[in-house]
């Protein structure tokens, strides 16, 4: 969920284009309190307002992922406020993400997938450009849609992200589900967790870690993800 914070902007970068959508992106740098952090906006509606010198009234999403076994946090500006207004006449406070954002995601996730199946040694490495794909075509294939800003407020971005999804099992690409016996590598879980729809955030707050290669045991980080989820 967002959080409202009054940001001081020390630097304003110039709008840049991600994605195969080519999305305008606007990163800038402020100061929350004594922290100067960076931040960025994929709303061009906002863009006007986030000036070099200017304090703004924003509303931030603030989420962690990994890279090169590296954790970075991104702080997303999705709404700015005037004198109490929200700019664009959005009155939610939150908001889906938008087809672009969702397709980004989408294809990380999918090529994280398919990169640890490659490190487990379940696929070829020449396959993995090929296994992301079809994990990729799955999911825009299966409702990967932004949710509604008001029956969804309080929905994690993860959670929105698969809320749509339709309820036949994700194919497996290396055979029988893993479910019937033990969870041999962080791919088999992954391939689990996405199967059920969970989050890798809501994992990490379950099992109380930054990444899923801390695990030593799987088979009881699994077993304690089913209880806190209710999975049978």
């Amino acid at each position: 969920m967002a959080e409202r914070k009054n940001l001081t902007i020390a630097e304003v970068k110039s709008v840049e284009k991600v994605g195969k959508n080519q999305t305008p992106k606007l990163s800038f740098k402020a100061r929350d309190g004594d922290k100067e952090q960076w931040y960025f906006s994929f709303r061009t509606s906002l863009f006007e307002a986030i000036k070099e010198g200017q304090t703004i009234n924003a509303d931030v999403e603030t989420s962690s992922r990994e890279y090169n076994e590296n954790t970075y946090t991104d702080r997303k500006v999705v709404q700015i406020y005037v004198d109490g207004q929200p700019l664009g006449g959005q009155k939610s406070q939150y908001r889906g993400k938008s087809p672009e954002e969702l397709e980004l995601s989408a294809k990380s996730y999918a090529l994280s997938y398919a990169k640890d199946l490659a490190v487990a040694q379940l696929i070829p490495l020449k396959d993995i450009t090929k296994q992301a794909d079809t994990f990729y075509q799955w999911l825009r294939g299966n409702g990967n849609k932004p949710a509604s800003s008001v029956e969804k407020r309080e929905a994690t971005a993860e959670e929105q992200e698969f809320e749509n999804l339709d309820k036949p099992e994700i194919p497996e690409p290396t055979g029988q589900a893993p479910t019937g016996k033990k969870v041999q590598n962080v791919a088999e879980l992954k391939s689990l967790l996405m199967k059920h729809k969970v989050g890798t955030r809501e994992v990490y707050e379950i099992l109380s870690i930054n990444s899923l290669m801390e695990l030593t045991d799987l088979d009881e980080a699994w077993a304690k993800v089913k209880e806190a989820k209710g999975i049978q």
